[in-house]
């Protein structure tokens, strides 16, 4: 019997644990040109979605205020499935996290983050988890870089 209630035991925590080990952790680093420091700078993963950026991304990532020239952020895992960009912002109202009223200060750089809950499934080539996709069959699937952001004029 006690063996029956381990076996019972442990088979419930693998199945509640299948959220934690379904996807696979990622993070993506880039290099930052052109920013200036103390500006109230943030990172920040954002939903990008025809041509719009959608406030419903993750917590963000404060950038240093010496803005050292690279960075690296730890992306989500509690984000719906599909596009999104990372992005440098102004935090207005000072309250680390990218929301309305911020102004994104870095240029589109072409490319997409997508998340995907199988392979192939916003676009071809992709796999499931995290991808960086750049319009071409030119997909990063396993090592996310050289996501560069620049900034915009007088950023």
């Amino acid at each position: 019997m006690k063996k029956i209630l381990a076996v019972a035991t442990l088979g419930t925590l693998a199945l509640s644990s299948c959220s934690i080990f379904g996807t696979r952790s990622a993070a993506v680093s880039g290099q930052l040109k052109g920013f200036s420091p103390n500006q109230n700078l943030g990172l920040a993963v954002v939903g990008y979605n025809n041509g719009q950026y959608t406030a419903n991304g993750s917590e963000p990532q404060v950038i240093d205020k010496f803005l050292t020239g690279g960075y690296t952020l730890a992306l989500p895992r509690n984000v719906p499935y599909g596009t999104y960009r990372v992005v440098v912002f102004r935090d207005a109202n000072n309250n680390g996290r990218f929301d309305t009223g911020d102004v994104v200060l870095s240029r589109d750089n072409g490319k997409l983050l997508v998340y995907a809950s199988r392979d192939n499934q916003f676009f071809q080539g992709t796999k499931y988890g995290w991808n960086i996709y750049n319009g071409t069959s030119d997909i990063q699937t396993e090592i996310l870089n050289n996501y560069d952001l620049q900034a915009v004029a007088g950023g």
